[in-house]
């Protein structure tokens, strides 16, 4: 007989990210409040690994992200790229991470960094495809200006790209840290930690 239990929570789990992303994901992204994003990717960082650790079964992740996207797909009534390639995209990079790592709080770390390496790396993607590489060196050139007003004028762009890759991965760290062990808590109230 099957265990359908690992699809089963990963249908709720989807269901529940889909809501989350449809409801609290809508207000955060119509209140233009700053760094809205990297608060949509903890949600989702917290919903698949705390289903991971209920159901450590190779593609659970993926199936939760997929009724994630089948719920915002449906729930706004449209195939809006943006949400759809993240949520996509996030559901990806924590199942290759939990995948390929070790199971624990090291593999919840990497893909917490992950998850929000790939914010920046879609922003940037989706302005070179929809407004090309001028904008890409306008925002370059007002990044430069803005700097200099700062009074980092001579600081090399290296610096500044990898000091904000190291704040990324720092911070994703810590948000798969901490989901981890909210899946661990989870787990823990339902009897099903292994």
């Amino acid at each position: 007989m099957i265990d359908a239990r690992a699809w089963t929570r990963a249908a709720l789990v989807g269901s529940l990210w889909g809501a989350l992303e449809l409801s609290v994901g809508s207000v955060l992204h119509l209140s233009r409040i700053p760094l809205s994003g990297m608060v949509m990717s903890a949600i989702g960082l917290a919903c698949l690994l705390t289903l991971r650790r209920l159901s450590p079964v190779p593609g659970v992740c993926l199936v939760a992200g997929a009724v994630a996207l089948v719920v915002k797909v449906f729930g706004i009534g449209g195939l809006f790229p943006g949400p759809l390639i993240g949520i996509g995209a996030e559901a990806l990079l924590v199942e290759l991470a939990v995948t390929a790592l070790p199971r624990g709080a090291a593999a919840a770390m990497a893909a917490g960094a992950l998850v929000f390496l790939w914010g920046p790396v879609q922003k940037i993607a989706m302005v070179r495809i929809v407004a090309g590489q001028d904008a890409i060196d306008a925002a370059i050139v007002l990044g430069g200006r803005a700097a200099a007003a700062a009074g980092l004028g001579g600081v090399a762009a290296g610096w500044v790209v990898g000091a904000a890759v190291a704040a990324l991965v720092t911070v994703g760290g810590i948000a798969g840290w901490s989901a981890w062990r909210l899946g661990g808590r989870v787990a823990g109230r339902l009897g099903v930690e292994r």
